[in-house]
């Protein structure tokens, strides 16, 4: 697929309607930005959203870890320990 688009007077570039569509592209959607070979290209990028842990979700982890006496003797048997 080819399209043009013009540079705006502060750098801007529209995505013409098509090349949006075609890879899925939606407002506020993240671009990368390189040079490859003397060419301008652009790539979604992958956003993956940060969770800040609180000290009851630290606290789940934690929990969530342990391991029963069963379970530590099971390991300790396979590990032979």
């Amino acid at each position: 697929m080819r399209a043009t688009t013009q540079l705006g007077s502060r750098g801007q570039v529209t995505l013409p309607a098509e090349v949006r569509k075609a890879m899925g592209l939606k407002p506020g959607d993240t671009l990368v930005v390189h040079l490859e070979d003397g060419r301008l290209v652009l790539e979604p990028a992958i956003m993956l959203p940060i969770e800040l842990y609180t000290e009851e979700r630290i606290g789940e982890f934690a929990r969530a870890a342990e391991m029963s006496a069963e379970e530590l003797a099971e390991a300790r048997r396979r590990w032979g320990v």
